[in-house]
């Protein structure tokens, strides 16, 4: 045997070997759990292991986790997996502790008395929910996701779910990038507390259906879809890089959607990513302005966008997006506002655009402007509707407004 023959199959041992050690490497969780579609009798718990096992189940209950729950797992393109477990025949408003399991291993065992989920509350019962946007910048860089998220754990009240304003993940919505940069900052808020995201620019860097969508299990086609919480009713829109994500269908979607909210819920909030006509750097996007004749028509009250990484609160518009006088003069306590709604901006979750400061805003469309790191947070009970920003580092409230309806 010659010196290169040993060396050929030196190798190839090496190799077989190593291929071998790969397929028995021990089984690691290396995503947490999160929470997805919580509603009144379902929810759905996904985490990622790094490799392949034979079953994927969830035990819950509402002390000790002793029902069981089987599920499904998926390959993704980095060769890690993907369980998803969607309990159904849940008590509504309940809370139910859980713990994930993988071959019958325990894959969460250190968080067992922190994993739990509550479903939905009856229709009258008092709710909060957060929102923000431009949330997933590396934390190693210019970005705060962990101050987020560790403001979030201090809040008073839970929240009852989140809405992700768009730009999720930066800096091409990439799905190897999640966990550094979203899932693990946000493990200790999202194993608990629902997160519903809309799709920014920077998600549709890389192809969304084999990224964001594989990331998150959501209702209809996950590029926009709707859903209730008690007296409100929640649309989320696809707006990609401010021309929408087919455009006319998802008009015509939108439109169909609000006509069968008429007359049933006591607020509609629509959410998207980009800004129509604002103060902020960014551009004023017309797909958003197009769309503004169908929130007034159809009685939309707030409608919240990212994409600027700063604050704005807009004084009322109506269907041509032109402040209504009426209400200018009171921005703290709102009446329903009749054929108009209310537009803000909260892209601050996770980075600041550096270097800018608000200026003068062209015919006084801005109620208040802050540039500062933060997150919305809305209270709803029975007609009156509050909403608060607050400052991620600080806790300071810098904003306070309500709605208040007959």
């Amino acid at each position: 045997m010659n010196f290169r023959t040993l060396i050929i199959l030196l190798f190839s041992v090496t190799s077989v070997f190593a291929a071998c050690n790969k397929d028995k490497q021990p089984l690691q969780l290396i995503r947490r759990p999160y929470i997805q579609t919580a509603w009144a009798d379902s929810v759905s718990v996904l985490w990622k292991t790094n490799i392949a096992t034979q079953s994927s189940e969830v035990l819950f209950g509402l002390t000790t986790p002793v029902t069981s729950a089987l599920g499904t797992s998926v390959k993704e393109a980095d060769g890690t997996y993907t369980h998803t477990v969607t309990i159904k025949n849940l008590q509504r408003g309940k809370h139910y502790n859980y713990a994930i399991y993988n071959n019958g291993k325990n894959m969460d065992n250190a968080n067992n008395n922190l994993n739990y989920f509550i479903t939905q509350p009856d229709s009258a019962a008092p709710f909060n929910f957060l929102a923000f946007g431009d949330i997933g910048r590396n934390p190693l860089e210019d970005g705060f996701p962990q101050v987020t998220a560790a403001r979030i754990l201090k809040l008073q009240a839970r929240p009852d779910f989140i809405i992700g304003l768009g730009d999720i993940v930066y800096p091409v919505g990439d799905g190897t990038q999640y966990d550094d940069y979203l899932m693990s900052p946000f493990a200790n808020v999202f194993c608990n507390i629902p997160f519903y995201p809309v799709l920014g620019n920077h998600d549709w860097g890389s192809d969304p259906d084999n990224n964001f969508c594989r990331e998150w299990k959501l209702p209809n086609n996950e590029h926009y879809y709707s859903y209730n919480y008690g007296k409100v009713h929640f649309v989320n829109l696809d707006s990609k890089d401010g021309d929408f994500f087919n455009f006319d269908a998802q008009k015509a979607w939108l439109i169909n959607d609000l006509q069968q909210a008429q007359g049933q819920y006591d607020f509609i909030i629509v959410t998207l990513h980009h800004n129509g006509r604002s103060c902020t750097y960014k551009e004023n996007y017309e797909k958003v302005i197009e769309l503004y004749p169908v929130f007034a028509q159809y009685n939309v009250d707030f409608v919240l966008n990212g994409h600027a990484h700063t604050y704005e609160r807009l004084h009322p518009y109506d269907a041509n997006g032109n402040v209504i006088e009426e209400y200018r003069s009171e921005i703290h306590h709102y009446p329903k506002i009749q054929n108009g709604f209310i537009s803000i901006t909260c892209g601050t979750g996770g980075v600041l655009q550096e270097g800018w400061v608000p200026g003068n805003c062209p015919a006084n469309l801005s109620a208040v402007v802050h540039h500062t790191g933060g997150f919305l947070q809305f209270s709803v009970n029975g007609k009156t509707i509050i909403g608060q920003a607050i400052n991620s580092s600080t806790g300071e409230v810098y904003d306070t407004f309500e709605m208040t309806k007959p």
